[in-house]
């Protein structure tokens, strides 16, 4: 996930919304001949988000309902369709992970180091129960277990009826770290998690035993700084392979048999890759779009004009590659060049949808100018992407070819 480092005035790694980054080196955007015809399905206020953007509270989908939370503890789940609120609680306290959604009930993280169960028809709160510290990335539900990452390195298995610990797995990490975990991931029986010293480390997913331990970025330099090698971003199982990125490190192919690495290459990115019909999408951390073939690690295609405009993770929707700037714009690219296709300005779906000098440009009354920047990664289903940005705005946008 996009997360700032510690220390996070000097770092500058990440802006905080509270105070925007300067943006004035960032590329300038070339008009394009769309390919696709843009239209807003339905956009919503969705409640404040975090002063800083290490707490993403990334939404959730699943069998057409959203399910979002806000970070004075709102959460609430709505139609995708039309983006109408079916139920909406609030917990009273602030919220720091994303949505993990399960067959009855979906499972957050409080900045009282808890993680919270609440029923998913409902929104009642089923129980509660303590962790070991912070955790900023998304719980993942899978059958009966909740797995849950914190920022002090321990992955922890939950029973999801009970909150009862099933077990619980403990990694080292560095003095100074990005601020943030990437979010496990299940392949099969394994628990497939990364860790701030640049570490991949599979698990058994009912023990909690390890399998084995990867180094994907060896960290490097003399100071703390210099030796940042976070594992943060979107990371993928497929094909028999794991496929990931650090932060100051490399992309790789890692074998989810015995964890050998099948090839690596230099490249940096805290936001990560996804993985589809044998191509790895990656946004690297200058803003450069790569495609790269899943079985050597070659360069397919880059785009190089988001440079500087602090791109969001990716997503994939019918035959594009969709990611989002710092200005609020969504970009669509062809999946077989990475020529863009289509541009939606969340801005403008946003002036559109409400009377102008009422919230027109706001998602919440604020009193000072908050950019439409998107650190939370969008979700793709079908030809539609839901989009929340740094103001809790939250849209849904449909893109179709056009006809002849």
């Amino acid at each position: 996930m996009r997360l700032v480092a510690i220390i996070i005035v000097s770092l500058m790694l990440f802006a905080c919304v509270s105070a925007p980054k300067d943006y004035s080196s960032a590329k300038e955007l070339d008009p394009i001949d769309s390919r696709l015809k843009i239209k807003s399905l339905w956009v919503k206020k969705t409640g404040a988000v975090p002063l800083s953007s290490s707490a993403q509270l990334k939404p959730a989908i699943t069998d057409n309902r959203l399910y979002v939370a806000s970070v004075n503890g709102d959460v609430g789940q709505m139609d995708a369709s039309d983006g109408k609120w079916l139920w909406r609680v609030s917990l009273g306290e602030e919220l720091t992970s994303g949505i993990g959604v399960g067959q009855s009930s979906i499972i957050v993280g409080s900045r009282n180091a808890e993680i919270i169960s609440l029923n998913r028809i409902t929104g009642s709160e089923l129980w509660r129960t303590g962790i070991t510290s912070e955790m900023l990335a998304t719980p993942v539900v899978v059958g009966n277990s909740i797995y849950v990452q914190t920022v002090d390195g321990k992955i922890t298995s939950f029973d999801i009826n009970t909150g009862n610990i099933e077990w619980s797995y403990s990694h080292d990490i560095p003095k100074l770290t990005l601020r943030g975990s990437a979010s496990p991931i299940i392949s099969g029986n394994q628990l497939i998690a990364g860790f701030a010293d640049g570490s991949l480390v599979s698990l058994d997913a009912h023990t909690g035993e390890i399998n084995w331990k990867a180094t994907i970025t060896v960290p490097r330099g003399r100071t703390d700084l210099e030796r940042l090698a976070d594992i943060d971003g979107l990371f993928q199982a497929s094909n028999g392979n794991v496929y990931v990125t650090s932060y100051q490190g490399r992309v790789a192919s890692v074998s989810l048999t015995d964890g050998n690495i099948q090839w690596a290459r230099e490249m940096s990115s805290y936001v990560g890759l996804l993985e589809s019909d044998g191509h790895i999408y990656i946004c690297d951390t200058e803003g450069k779009i790569w495609a790269l073939d899943a079985r050597t690690g070659a360069t397919l295609w880059r785009q190089d004009n988001l440079i500087g405009r602090e791109v969001s993770s990716p997503a994939i929707v019918e035959g594009a590659i969709v990611v989002a700037d710092y200005d609020g714009y969504i970009h669509w690219l062809s999946l077989d060049d990475g020529q863009f296709i289509a541009r939606a300005s969340l801005n403008k779906i946003w002036n559109d949808a409400f009377e102008p000098g009422i919230d027109s440009h706001y998602a919440e009354p604020k009193t000072r100018y908050y950019p439409r920047l998107v650190t939370i990664p969008p979700l793709a289903v079908n030809n539609v992407v839901y989009v929340r940005d740094n103001t809790g705005a939250f849209a849904a946008i449909q893109a179709e070819s056009k006809k002849p």
